[in-house]
């Protein structure tokens, strides 16, 4: 049995189609990628699953999507594999280090970092953000009601931040597979 959870902000056309949402987008799909593939560190639960996404998340100066997927195969330990895209992923050589420092039940674990192409992250959603007319619960409703409407299914979050430099949107997607063989 594969169980992979699937979790990550995703890459949203932010912003009116004025020419920025579009280069939101582009600028997720031509970004060059990072798999980190952690073994051999036992059962992990969601909540570290998580933590040690959100690490490497925050290791990283400008991650646009990550994808976080807990593959539990037979009776074996789960292997986790993170995969990042964005503009400043974090140092590769700094990425072990980093989580076993931070999580000392990742201390025996096999860690391994890998580049991904330009290309290879996932497929961005087009919607159109609402204007900062309308409160920061309006525009999330109106996300979500969006979402909704392109079949995007899970548990999705959205946090709307207005500030100093505008609007903020971060949306979240967390979705657990389960499947019989390997994709």
């Amino acid at each position: 049995m594969l169980l992979t959870t699937i979790a990550g902000p995703l890459a949203l056309g932010c912003g009116q189609e004025d020419g920025e949402g579009a280069r939101a987008r582009a600028a997720i799909s031509e970004a060059k990628g990072q798999k980190v593939t952690i073994s051999g560190a036992g059962e992990l639960g969601p909540e570290k699953v998580k933590a040690i996404s959100g690490l490497l998340e925050a290791k990283g100066q400008d991650v646009g999507a990550v994808i976080v997927k807990l593959i539990k195969d037979g009776e074996g330990a789960p292997t986790l594999e993170i995969m990042m895209w964005g503009a400043g992923l974090p140092p590769p050589h700094e990425i072990s280090g980093s989580l076993k420092g931070a999580f000392p039940e990742l201390a025996a674990a096999s860690i391994e970092v890998n580049e991904m192409a330009p290309g290879t992250g996932p497929a961005p959603i087009a919607i159109e953000a609402p204007g900062e007319e309308v409160s920061a619960e309006e525009a999330k409703a109106q996300i979500l009601e969006q979402l909704a409407a392109e079949g995007v299914v899970g548990a999705v979050q959205v946090e709307v931040q207005d500030g100093a430099e505008g609007r903020q949107v971060e949306v979240r997607i967390e979705k657990t597979v389960e499947q019989d063989q390997a994709p």
